[in-house]
């Protein structure tokens, strides 16, 4: 039998604890790595094909009108899209073109177009109206302002029968006991959205399959869509002290 040399005292407590966590440390061979790897791949693989079965069956199970109408839906959203993209382009050129008297009305449009975004100045526009009414939770509220935004919302209050609120990009939602909480405001359902933006657009993305009437709905409240020419939105948020 071989000899082994006894392994030296340790000098001091702290080499002691440094002996003892190399010991307890369990060391990771490069069999088990390779387990470990594959193991890995192989659950991200699963879930992905779980995932897409499931996007898969619920599109085997929806009717043909209503493939239809997200079909166009998500048509309109890539032409608005493709027109914003094309006015920047415009812009661009413009500015570059040298015409100061352009240059000064866009960047006129420019202003408001942040104003309104910013929530600084009361608008004036056409869009829809939203009154819903029931058992209305702030995810759903958070739900319906996200679809709205996606559909184009170009401006968006959120009031009750006393108070308003202007929707930006900081604004935050909470529970509370009658409705509502918006950035700090309570409100009492039923509420009313007033929304500026494109009502060709904004209606139908809120009425296809699975879309904010569907997940309002879903949660116990109701919700009655409106068109107008003249949707006025006179919440603004305060320009922060300089």
């Amino acid at each position: 039998m071989g000899m082994h040399s006894a392994a030296r005292p340790a000098r001091d407590a702290q080499e002691a604890r440094l002996r003892l966590r190399r010991t307890l440390t369990p060391r990771l061979t490069r069999t088990q790595a390779i387990i470990t790897t594959l193991f890995v791949i192989l659950g991200f693989a699963t879930t992905a094909a779980m995932r897409g079965n499931s996007a898969t069956n619920i599109l085997e199970n929806t009717r043909q009108s209503d493939l239809v109408s997200m079909l166009d839906d998500l048509a309109q959203r890539e032409a608005r899209l493709q027109s914003e993209i094309t006015r920047l382009e415009n812009s661009r050129e413009t500015l570059l073109g040298g015409d100061q008297y352009e240059a000064l009305n866009e960047a006129k449009r420019r202003a408001a177009a942040l104003g309104r975004m910013a929530g600084t100045e009361p608008v004036t526009g056409s869009g829809i109206t939203l009154d819903i009414s029931g058992n209305l939770s702030a995810v759903t509220l958070l739900d319906a302002i996200q679809e709205l935004r996606d559909a184009g919302a170009t401006a968006i209050q959120i009031s009750d029968r006393n108070l308003r609120v202007r929707v930006v990009a900081s604004t935050w939602f909470a529970d509370s006991d009658n409705g509502v909480t918006v950035s700090g405001t309570a409100l009492a359902v039923p509420i009313t959205i007033s929304v500026i933006g494109d009502a060709t657009v904004l209606t139908p993305a809120l009425q296809i399959p699975g879309g904010l009437a569907d997940t309002i709905g879903s949660g116990g409240a109701t919700v009655t869509i409106t068109d107008s020419e003249d949707v006025e939105i006179t919440a603004v948020v305060p320009l922060p002290a300089s």
